[in-house]
């Protein structure tokens, strides 16, 4: 990867009142290199993946961790 070639990005957590709580910094070739990266983010929070000022993707979590979210069974 040239120093061309290298694109900031920043993958944000989202609670399940759609509130940012935490950022994580990714360095990627391009999109799809960043997507696949902030895919592996969702764990137990809604991911959106932004470059600059433009959202790149969203990533939803698993319906059956937020239907235990909705039902009170995880924070």
């Amino acid at each position: 990867m040239t120093m061309q070639s290298i694109k900031h990005y920043r993958a944000f957590q989202i609670d399940p009142d759609g509130h940012v709580f935490g950022c994580v910094n990714l360095v990627c070739g391009d999109d799809e290199e960043a997507k696949r990266k902030a895919a592996a983010l969702v764990l137990l929070h809604r991911i959106e993946l932004w470059r600059l000022d433009t959202r790149i993707a969203q990533f939803d979590l698993p319906p059956e961790i937020a239907r235990q979210q909705a039902a009170g069974h995880i924070p």
